[in-house]
């Protein structure tokens, strides 16, 4: 894959997380801290609203609280429409991670106009964590799920994957190899014989498999269990419903390659199914163009 010009998703070297005042704010103060010391990163504490001294002090506090108040961490106040915002600082600070908590599940409505988390995941020039369930306690990373998808990014995603893996001690990691039952139909329609589509399918798999283990086995894997599943079914969706059927802690995917709009809810992007309904904690891997982003 030609990387040139391009800014690889890891190390983590600046983590921006978006903050509110929540009940789950503590949890996601928690969350960070453990990110810094997992990854050694500065921290970048982004909130947007009108300045509130009252509001200001009392973030300063739980700040301090969690140890998140040293010389390599920054608050980063500011008033405006709070995704156009957040995606601004971080491309001023050139943020290689962007967290966010979430909620498991939205409804309809809340689905269609898009909750802030969920729009910075279609938008972001940088990798994304979204947190599920964020907790004081440590609840450690044991199962991650990672898209093995024919796609130009799918090797930093998995390399990406592998590396947060080592990082938190995970036990495996599932690479899923999704196969378009839309794609496979195509090849079954009158265009082939029955018997030349299935000879095209095998070769499709063989190209697509011998692709996968080429990228596993030019990273390095260290002790880890790689597992290798291929699931046909709608992309996105498939890989999603294993996530949560493995009971797995993160599932890794391809950032979208375009901004996603109204009409990638209505006909979905596969990135689509996972941000309706979290299977898990979430991190959207995403290589930048430097020094900017177009």
């Amino acid at each position: 894959m030609n990387t040139t010009g391009k800014k690889a998703p890891f190390p983590f070297k600046k983590i921006a997380v978006a903050i509110g005042f929540t009940p789950r704010t503590e949890a996601i103060l928690a969350e960070s801290r453990r990110l810094q010391q997992l990854f050694k990163s500065a921290m970048l504490f982004i909130h947007i609203g009108e300045s509130n001294l009252q509001q200001e002090q009392y973030l300063k506090h739980l700040l301090h609280r969690f140890e998140l108040d040293g010389n390599d961490n920054k608050l980063i106040w500011r008033s405006g429409e709070p995704v156009n915002e957040i995606l601004a600082i971080c491309k001023e600070e050139e943020v290689d991670l962007l967290v966010a908590g979430a909620l498991e599940k939205e409804n309809m409505l809340k689905y269609f106009i898009g909750g802030i988390s969920r729009t910075l995941c279609r938008r972001a020039k940088c990798s994304m964590l979204m947190l599920k369930e964020p907790d004081i306690k440590s609840n450690p990373v044991k199962r991650i799920v990672v898209e093995g998808s024919d796609h130009p990014k799918t090797p930093n995603t998995i390399e990406t994957a592998i590396y947060l893996a080592k990082q938190t001690d995970a036990d495996d990691v599932w690479v899923i190899q999704e196969e378009d039952a839309g794609k496979m139909a195509l090849i079954r329609s009158d265009v082939f014989s029955e018997g030349e589509a299935d000879t095209h399918k095998e070769k499709i798999v063989l190209e697509e498999t011998e692709r996968l283990n080429e990228i596993l086995a030019c990273t390095d894997c260290g002790k880890l269990q790689i597992h290798k599943e291929r699931l046909e079914g709608k992309p996105g969706y498939v890989i999603s419903k294993f996530a949560r059927e493995q009971q797995a802690d993160l599932l890794v995917l391809n950032s979208p390659d375009t901004k996603l709009n109204l009409i990638d809810r209505v006909f979905p992007h596969d990135i689509e199914y996972a941000l309706a309904d979290l299977p898990c904690d979430l991190l959207i891997v995403h290589s930048r163009i430097t020094p900017d982003d177009e």
